[in-house]
């Protein structure tokens, strides 16, 4: 028999063909010869199975189709061998029909479906093919449970012979054996209740399963195209059915990178293989999956693909594994206990902590390693804390298996299973001996001196309150005293830093000498110590106290063969006498050490609460000067100087005013005293200069130029950063005002360091600026300073004009300064001027230039021009 076998295939393909298909499980014969007949179209359809043990095919007609006379074993192995399934199959000795036929397989039973056909048969589809393959492995079970029945029938047969045998009848074998052979030429029928679910109860039931199956379910065609996708691939890799099932290449959205398709191609095309392998395609979204698939080819050459997602359980098992390594490599020690508290493991770290290995620690209890064998509240609170919280912290002192102590930082957590049920205990702990030591080494010198390891300030401070704290309960007295050495900066000029640094270590020692246990000592900085005496009970036994200090202290000290002889100015306050806050006895006992030092050092003063007041009141009004000036209220009267013999202006006098909001107008006696020595006399100062140069520019506009001169006080002048800072302020201004600006200063701003002032003085000449030495005559300067100082004008005080016309000293004292000024060829001015008289009178001695009320009192800028005119008509 010839055949013309052609393999066709369809793209059209149906989800619900392949559930509908699947309901056919518990129909008969007949039922499954109808699906077979719906789904493929055919006229009639049988089934075929043969096997090796079989020499002739055994067939169940479907449809009362009459078997082929034509077709023998031979014939249906040519097919099975040729694996010519799913083409038509014509020759001239079927005549006009042309058949299809279908493989069945299940183990070793082999077989086909047979499909009729009344012509060329029709093309089948990729739907139609695995609905076929469905019904083939339908007919398998079928034809299998038609065979055991059939050996139920024969043991029951048998059975029923060998019990009318033992009754004596015979039965004759021959006949038993032809109702063996008489087997019908359909099998029998599977239950009643195996036909009772019907077709669409079953495909409903199925589609559910199919659909909801926790687990990702798919189909596709030798295409590469998706015929089936549940909702699980929906789920998991984020595409909707519609998508996948309309994309041509759907392979190509899971596994993009080129390599991949060709990995993935050559196992889905490959053999068949339903193990599970391990694949990672792309989520809709861009992230990685890792999968595991099994791959299963149907006979129509569609695949089946079952997987399930293990990306969760690859981070589980990768965290397991983390954990493990962190476990093993962790520096700190780690120790796990059941829920009883035995321990059960323990990693390297806790047996380089504390020398005990797991065998020797497995099975007990942490309580072995002695922890909080000193403090036992505390071990109580870690175990109470624990029953009602999963989590406890803290330091601990523990035991080596070497008997040596170490401090651990211990971080005890409890694990709980979901009924919150404890499991166990994990113990991470952190051996910080070395950390509390090196604690302890910065907590001594964040608290102690450096040089002389006594307490510092910071350690002093904390002393004095818990002294105080004890003192009020106790209703007690103590003393704080502020010690600074007399002579301690000669020593350091003369001798150097190194013999100062042992003055003091000494004097921290001899100290230490003469204070109790109960007391304290302290170097606050520099040649000034604190010290402090407890449980007084009168200000005389304080007294016999400092009295030993003073001696102790007054006793030679040989620093390496030189003898240096100092003595302590101190400070006292008393509690609760004069305060009961650490911060204000210490601070009034440094008040009362510069009382001391005031009164001829080498002495002890008690805080005085008056003279506390006076300081205050100082305070006060310092910050009151301050507002004044941040608040813009000071402000510059000029006072003319003239030449009596021209007549005309030599210079005006810069005078600095106070417009006090309440006092009024005050002059520079009611406010310099109080800033002299802070940063508000620099301040101050440098604003005088930039406003009389500013006062300068503005006259020369209405072509007004004169020499102006400005005071300048002691703290000012020798500032370090004095002449640079008025450097500063000259380069703001046009260059030719340097040299119409004239800096006045008294005799004691440069006797202190005559040398320094010499260069100061230099300095500011060089920027252009003319020097005048101020109250000449009232300090004590020497003929040999004058001649130092690079000055240009002598100023006679104001005390020695009063009194010219009827003072025999006086006169004398203003002529020898004119004689002087003449000789060193200086100019001169006389201050204080009042009278016509006295102007008349130094010009006969030789001065001219003279400057005071008699000429003009200080007058605000807006009125200069005024008096200038009125002084010009008074020339005429």
């Amino acid at each position: 028999m010839s055949m013309d076998m052609r393999l066709q295939h369809n793209q059209d393909d149906s989800e619900h063909g392949f559930i509908k298909l699947m309901a056919v499980e518990n129909t008969d014969w007949e039922q499954l010869c109808q699906q077979v007949r719906q789904t493929s179209g055919a006229l009639g359809t049988c089934f075929v199975f043969f096997s090796d043990q079989q020499p002739a095919p055994q067939l169940v007609m479907g449809h009362r189709w009459p078997l082929l006379p034509k077709w023998t074993a031979a014939d249906y192995q040519f097919i099975w061998q040729k694996k010519s399934f799913y083409n038509a199959i014509s020759g001239p000795d079927l005549g006009s029909k042309s058949y299809v036929a279908v493989p069945i397989i299940r183990g070793e039973l082999h077989g086909l479906i047979l499909l009729k056909y009344q012509a060329t048969a029709p093309l089948l589809s990729s739907e139609q093919r695995l609905l076929l393959d469905i019904l083939a492995v339908q007919a398998a079970l079928l034809w299998q449970e038609g065979k055991w029945q059939k050996r139920v029938g024969q043991d029951r047969g048998r059975q029923e012979r060998n019990a009318q045998a033992q009754k004596g009848q015979e039965i004759a074998t021959q006949e038993g054996s032809r109702q063996e052979e008489a087997v019908p030429a359909r099998l029998p029928v599977p239950s009643s209740h195996l036909r009772e679910d019907t077709s669409h109860r079953l495909l409903k039931r199925l589609k559910t399963l199919f659909d909801h199956a926790p687990i990702p379910i798919n189909v596709f065609n030798a295409e590469g195209r998706c015929i089936l996708w549940n909702e699980a691939c929906e789920r998991v890799f984020g595409w909707s059915r519609s998508d996948i099932k309309q994309h041509p290449a759907p392979l190509h959205l899971f596994y993009p990178d080129a390599s991949d398709q060709h990995q993935v191609k050559a196992a889905f095309y490959g053999a068949n293989d339903s193990e599970f392998q391990e694949w990672r395609p792309y989520h809709r979204n861009g992230q990685r999956l890792i999968m595991q698939w099994a791959n299963i080819k149907l006979p129509n050459g569609d695949t089946l693909c079952v997987g399930h997602d293990i990306s969760d359980q690859k981070e589980i098992a990768h965290q397991q594994r983390l954990a493990a390594n962190v476990f093993e490599s962790s520096y700190d020690g780690i120790m796990v206990s059941d829920a009883e508290h035995c321990i059960t493991h323990i990693n390297p770290a806790f047996t380089r902590i504390t020398g005990y290995s797991l065998e020797e620690v497995k099975g007990r209890y942490p309580a072995f390693l002695k922890h909080l064998s000193v403090d036992r509240e505390l071990y109580h609170e870690l175990c109470e804390q624990l029953k009602t919280a999963d989590h406890w912290q803290g330091e601990l002192t523990s035991l080596r298996k070497n008997g040596e102590s170490y401090s651990l930082l211990l971080a005890v957590t409890v694990v709980k299973d979901e009924a919150d049920n404890v499991l166990s205990y994990v113990a991470v702990f952190t051996d910080i001996t070395y950390l509390k030591l090196h604690e302890a080494q910065l907590r001594h010198q964040a608290f102690h001196d450096a040089l002389t390891g006594v307490p510092n300030r910071l350690l002093f401070g904390e002393l004095l309150e818990r002294a105080i704290s004890t003192a009020e309960r106790n209703e007690g007295q103590l003393a704080v005293c502020y010690l600074d050495l007399d002579g301690f900066k000669a020593v350091n000029d003369n001798l150097g830093h190194a013999a100062g640094d042992k003055l003091l270590i000494e004097v921290s020692r001899r100290l230490g000498l003469i204070t109790r246990s109960c007391d304290a000592m302290s170097r606050l900085g520099g040649d000034e110590f604190a010290l402090l005496f407890t449980a007084l009970h009168s200000s005389l036994e304080c007294d016999e106290i400092l009295n030993r200090v003073q001696k102790i202290i007054s006793q030679p000290f040989d620093l390496d063969g030189e003898i240096v002889n100092i003595s302590a100015s101190i400070g006292v306050a008393l509690y609760p006498q004069d305060a009961h806050e650490a911060e204000l006895l210490l601070r009034f006992a440094d008040q009362a050490m510069y009382q001391a030092k005031k009164q001829g050092k080498n002495g002890y003063v008690f805080f005085d609460a008056t003279v506390h007041q006076q300081e205050q009141s100082r305070h006060q009004q310092f910050a009151q000067v301050r507002a004044g000036f941040r608040g813009d209220e000071f402000l510059l009267y000029y006072q003319p100087a003239v030449d009596l013999h021209t007549q005309s202006v030599v210079k005006l006098e810069a005078l600095l005013r106070w417009q006090h909001p309440e006092r009024g107008l005050l002059m520079p006696a009611d406010f310099l005293p109080l800033i002299m020595g802070s940063s508000l006399e620099l301040e101050l100062g440098l604003w005088v200069i930039e406003e009389v140069l500013k006062q300068m520019s503005a006259w020369r506009e209405q072509g007004l130029v004169f020499k102006i001169s400005v005071n300048v006080g002691a703290g000012q002048l020798m500032h370090p950063d004095f002449t640079e800072q008025l450097s500063e302020l000259l380069a703001r201004y046009p260059s030719s005002l340097a040299s119409s600006l004239e800096l006045e200063f008294q005799e004691s701003a440069v006797l202190a360091d005559i040398n320094a002032a010499v260069a100061v003085l230099q300095r500011c000449r060089n920027l252009g600026i003319s020097m005048s030495l101020d109250n000449f005559g009232t300090g004590y300067a020497s003929l040999n300073h004058l001649n130092q100082l690079p000055i240009d004008t002598i100023k006679i005080d104001r005390s020695f004009i009063s009194d010219l016309l009827s003072n025999a000293h006086d006169l004398n004292m203003v002529t020898s300064v004119i004689q002087l000024a003449a000789t060193l060829k200086l100019n001169v001015v006389a201050d204080g001027v009042e009278r016509a008289e006295q102007g008349a009178r130094l010009q006969q001695l030789g001065c001219a230039q003279v400057q005071g009320y008699g000429i003009s009192q200080p007058l605000p800028p807006a009125h200069i021009d005024g008096w200038l005119k009125n002084w010009a008509n008074k020339k005429r």
